[in-house]
């Protein structure tokens, strides 16, 4: 039966474990697991232990924080849509990039220089 807590970590966790193009039998194999505990783990019937959890976010880059409660509660984080602070905590590192360039636009056309250019 799943637990209302743990659905939305194991729903976070797969939606990483898909944008970085991981299969589950393969984070499997690097946490040291069954690929089916990763699978009631993303169901939210299970969950991974305090060490995995670590290990999966040092994997992926990103945050515990992000992991457990969907948003860090920091100030600044908190006005960004939902779809920014994903794509921030836990999408691939080409879409990571695909952001950072978006905002390099934004800056140029807003006539405002990034820290680099200052330099």
């Amino acid at each position: 039966m799943p637990n209302d807590f743990l659905i939305p970590i194991g729903r976070r966790i797969a939606q990483i474990r898909r944008a970085n193009g991981l299969s589950q039998e393969s984070l499997a194999d690097r946490l040291g697991v069954s690929s089916k505990h990763v699978s009631h783990t993303e169901c939210g019937t299970s969950s991974l232990s305090l060490k995995n959890l670590i290990e999966f976010c040092r994997i992926f880059d990103c945050s515990l924080d992000y992991l457990i409660f969907g948003k860090e509660e920091n100030p600044a984080l908190t006005i960004l849509p939902d779809e920014i602070t994903s794509i921030l905590y836990s999408g691939s590192a080409a879409e990571k990039d695909r952001l950072v360039r978006y905002l390099q636009m934004y800056l140029e056309l807003t006539g405002e220089r990034t820290a680099e250019e200052e330099n």
